[in-house]
C-alpha cells in the first residue's frame, strides 16, 4: 500500500496541524461548514471561510494561510481563476498574494481527464472529489505535508511540479479497482485496520463538532460504513464488515438523520473498536458481537415500520 494512502494517524503528530492555518473557499454554506467542522475537529489550529475567489485574495494577505481548500465551480471568481491568480504572483509580484506557492487543494465533483488536467495547469497542488469522508480531507494534508513537490516557475507553467503520479478520484482510503478482491497477507490486514481505526475516530469528532447527527453526517457515516465493509472484505475480516454492513441496513432501514438515534450509530461504533483492538478474538464474541448489533438494528427497523405504518 502506498504511502498517500495512508490516514494521518502516527505520521501526524498534534503540532503539524495545531499550528497550521487554512483557508476553505466555497460559496456552498453546507458544504464550506463540512470541510471547516472537520478540519477542526481533525486539530487544525486555526480555519477561516470565504465564498469567492475575490475575498479569498482579500484574506491571504492579512491571514497567510498555510494550505488552502478550494472549491471549483464559484460565483464572482471561480477556484481555478483564484488559484491562476495565485501562481501568477510568482512571476508578477501582487500585494494580494505574499505566498505564491501556497498549497491549494481544490475540492471538486468533477472527474474527468480534461477537468483534472485544467486544473493541474492552473497550479492546483492536489485534489479531493466529492462526496468525500473527514479522512480523505485529513489525508489531503499530510499528503501535502509529508511529501510536498517541488515547485516550478518557467514560461509555460508556473505551480507545484506535476510528475508524481496521484489518484485523482481516490475519495477515501480504498485500494485500487483492480486489486484482488481478497488480499490474505496479514500485513495488508494490520494496515487495513489501522486504516478503519483512524476513519472511525475522524468520523466520531466530526459528529462530536457539529453536535450530533444531521444529514451531511449522516451522508458521511454511510460513505465510510461503504469504505470500512469494502476494506474489510477484501483482507477477510468478515467480523467488521459483519458489524459495519449492520450499519448500514440501520441507515438505509431508517430512511434519514431525524429517525436515526445517535446511540445506535455510537454502539455501531463502540462494536467496530473493540473488534479491531482485538489481534485475535474469540469467534463465539465475534459472533455475539454481531448478533447484538443486528438485533439492535431489527428492534428499531420494527418500531419504525410501526410509527410509519
Amino acid at each position: 500500500m502506498s504511502s498517500q494512502r495512508l490516514l494521518p494517524s502516527s505520521n501526524l503528530t498534534p503540532d503539524d496541524l495545531s499550528g497550521l492555518k487554512i483557508m476553505v473557499v466555497d460559496d456552498h454554506s453546507n458544504t464550506l461548514r463540512l470541510i471547516t467542522d472537520v478540519l477542526r475537529a481533525g486539530g487544525v489550529g486555526e480555519v477561516f471561510t470565504a465564498t469567492d475567489g475575490v475575498r479569498a485574495r482579500e484574506l491571504l494577505r492579512h491571514r497567510c494561510p498555510h494550505m488552502i481548500f478550494t472549491d471549483c465551480k464559484m460565483p464572482v471568481m471561480d477556484g481555478l481563476e483564484l488559484v491562476r491568480s495565485i501562481r501568477r504572483a510568482a512571476i508578477f509580484p501582487d500585494p494580494l498574494v505574499p505566498d505564491p506557492e501556497v498549497p491549494v487543494i481544490m475540492v471538486t465533483g468533477q472527474r474527468s481527464e480534461r477537468d483534472v488536467q485544467i486544473a493541474r495547469l492552473a497550479g492546483v497542488n492536489e485534489f479531493v472529489i466529492k462526496p468525500f469522508t473527514p479522512a480523505a480531507i485529513l489525508s489531503r494534508i499530510q499528503l501535502v505535508l509529508r511529501r510536498p513537490r517541488p515547485f516550478i516557475v518557467s514560461e509555460a507553467y508556473v505551480g507545484p511540479d506535476r510528475r508524481r503520479k496521484v489518484e485523482l478520484n481516490y475519495s477515501g482510503p480504498l485500494r485500487r479497482t483492480c486489486d484482488p478482491d481478497e488480499v490474505a497477507d496479514e500485513v495488508e490486514r494490520e494496515v487495513a485496520r489501522e486504516t478503519i481505526s483512524v476513519e472511525l475516530e475522524a468520523m466520531r469528532r466530526l459528529i462530536s463538532a457539529r453536535g450530533g447527527v444531521d444529514r451531511s453526517t449522516l451522508q458521511m457515516i454511510y460513505r465510510v460504513m461503504q469504505h470500512t465493509s469494502f476494506r474489510a472484505r477484501q483482507v477477510r475480516d468478515k467480523t467488521v464488515e459483519r458489524a459495519s454492513q449492520s450499519m448500514i441496513t440501520y441507515v438505509d432501514a431508517m430512511g434519514g438523520p431525524d429517525a436515526c438515534d445517535p446511540a445506535v450509530i455510537e454502539i455501531h461504533f463502540d462494536a467496530i473498536r473493540n473488534l479491531l483492538s482485538q489481534t485475535e478474538m474469540d469467534p463465539a464474541e465475534a459472533d455475539r458481537i454481531g448478533r447484538n448489533l443486528e438485533a439492535v438494528v431489527a428492534r428499531k427497523r420494527a418500531r419504525r415500520l410501526v410509527a410509519v405504518g
